[in-house]
């Protein structure tokens, strides 16, 4: 596990992740037949596929306004605005250089130069932010899988996708009730020296603002699933735009794998491998023929997605080449 650390923060695991993305991405264009699909160009839906396109954008925001929220919750009064240069920003880091935790680390930066006094609340808004994305997401798998019970007993793929998604995200929601109902006074032993002592009293204090913030707390919930609605609607209207009707349930399974796939650190902000993971599972639910045009309609659908995620993260680097955030003034 060390090794595999060091080589991927090394400038040749860097070098590979780009290959495995770039690799990937080419492989879904270069299977399409384009000049079957070309003669169908003027049936595809362009207003969904710009519909899509906004509603995938619209999800930006949201992340910026749910991180603003968190930061506020740990005491933080960095304006709103701010938050969102820096959310664009950290998603242009995210699809382009550092890999999937580019656009944590670049939101870290931005916290610690501006408010150094409370950097400790800023990388935990900024942590709490990450993982509470994750585990709703889980848990939206795992309910949307509990719906398709039929396709649960026919086929095996499935049933352990349940069961990673239900175990993740009752892992998270069991891990963040126990950090809440306890202190690091109470801890084992063992963990509070990990830790050490000398840290326990700021952790009490960032825990202590999370349980005074419990209001905040549930609007950043409720935010995090409004964020997966926003770009699962977009993956279906995409999903039709191209040719392609899929139930809309099934594309919210194949989109959340989709999006816990990037978790994986063997590519550049999970190009290709998001793509890649959405397909396996819409072939999972029999929803992708094997051959013909279905089949190039599914793969056209797949660059689709990366063409807009990759739009949209240029958005960021206009952003970042426009002006980088100035240092930000407490609200």
């Amino acid at each position: 596990m060390n090794f595999l650390s060091t080589f991927l923060a090394s400038r040749a695991g860097r070098v590979t992740r780009h290959a495995i993305s770039i690799a990937l991405v080419a492989g879904f264009a270069a299977s399409v037949d384009w000049r079957q699909l070309g003669g169908l160009r003027g049936h595809f839906d362009w207003p969904l596929v710009l519909g899509a396109t906004a509603l995938a954008g619209l999800a930006y925001p949201l992340l910026a306004w749910r991180w603003w929220l968190l930061l506020r919750a740990q005491g933080l009064g960095l304006p709103l605005d701010w938050a969102h240069r820096v959310t664009w920003i950290g998603t242009f880091y995210n699809a382009f250089l550092l890999g999937g935790l580019g656009g944590d680390a670049a939101r870290a930066f931005y916290v610690c130069r501006d408010e150094p006094q409370r950097r400790a609340g800023g990388l935990a808004a900024t942590l709490i932010d990450r993982v509470m994305g994750l585990v709703v997401l889980l848990s939206i798998a795992a309910g949307a899988l509990l719906a398709k019970t039929g396709a649960l007993s026919r086929e095996p793929g499935l049933r352990w996708l349940f069961v990673g998604a239900l175990a993740g995200s009752l892992v998270g929601a069991i891990a963040a009730l126990w950090l809440l109902r306890t202190t690091p006074a109470s801890w084992p032993l063992r963990l509070r020296r990990w830790i050490g002592e000398q840290r326990l009293p700021q952790i009490t204090a960032l825990l202590d603002s999370t349980r005074a913030a419990h209001r905040t707390m549930l609007a950043a919930l409720a935010i995090s699933y409004a964020v997966w609605l926003v770009d699962f609607v977009s993956i279906w209207l995409l999903a039709l735009a191209v040719g392609l009707p899929l139930p809309f349930v099934e594309t919210c399974i194949a989109s959340a794998v989709a999006y816990a796939a990037t978790v994986l650190p063997i590519s550049v902000g999970g190009h290709g491998v998001r793509e890649g993971a959405l397909l396996a599972v819409l072939g999972l639910f029999g929803l992708i023929a094997a051959t013909g045009l279905e089949r190039d309609r599914a793969l056209l659908l797949a660059v689709g997605v990366w063409a807009i995620t990759v739009g949209w993260s240029l958005v960021g680097g206009a952003v970042l080449l426009a002006a980088s955030p100035p240092p930000a003034r407490a609200a």
